[in-house]
């Protein structure tokens, strides 16, 4: 027969006990293993800004507990000028980024939206051919082409003065390129689809 005065716990209880007791037990754990990475990491960094052949001079037992007012303004004086250096190096590769986008960039980037691929030949635009087709992109339709001709002359690399329409046929559109002393000196072909939107730009130089 069972004794009447011994009390049992609950099952439940005493397995929500045990979990209590290792979420401390864990926490303890993490606390002095946070501690220890603190403390190396204050020992290292003494032993970095001193350097080795001082650190070795001393005979490597000079630890945290030896440190001296003078070393430590020292420290922090090197740590100040590092993080000036570091300021200006930032801000010298981040003017170096900062360059002003040229006429090319605002032509690829902001008029066509970064919607064609451009393909140079001698650092001059060959053509630009639409190629969002995949991501549910449009071409983009170019109503003045003459005057998008004149604006970009310089990213196209090409030194025209005038434009004029060579030929105008459905799905295609070619111009002329005309220098200052009026001679042709080259050709843009506008391939359109059937609504009249630039697939691609083709140049003859």
């Amino acid at each position: 027969m069972r004794n009447a005065n011994v009390i049992e716990f609950p099952k439940a209880q005493s397995v929500r006990k045990r979990l209590q007791d290792k979420a401390q037990e864990q926490k303890a754990v993490l606390v002095l293993s946070i501690a220890s990475v603190l403390l190396m990491t204050v020992f290292l960094n003494q032993w970095l800004v001193r350097g080795p052949d001082q650190n070795l001079a001393n005979g490597g037992n000079r630890g945290v507990a030896s440190f001296e007012p003078s070393s430590f303004a020292k420290d922090v004086k090197w740590e100040h000028d590092l993080a000036k250096r570091m300021a200006t190096e930032k801000s010298t590769m981040a003017a170096s980024l900062a360059e002003a986008p040229t006429l090319r960039d605002e032509l690829v980037f902001g008029y066509l939206e970064g919607k064609y691929g451009m393909k140079l030949s001698q650092g001059r635009i060959e053509s630009l051919e639409f190629i969002d087709a995949q991501a549910g992109e449009q071409p983009m339709a170019i109503e003045d082409k003459a005057g998008f001709l004149k604006k970009y002359s310089e990213a196209f690399g090409m030194n025209y003065a005038e434009v004029s329409v060579a030929s105008n046929a459905e799905g295609e559109q070619v111009y002329s390129l005309i220098d200052s002393s009026k001679q042709i000196i080259g050709k843009a072909q506008f391939v359109t689809d059937d609504q009249g939107r630039v697939q691609a730009i083709n140049f003859a130089h």
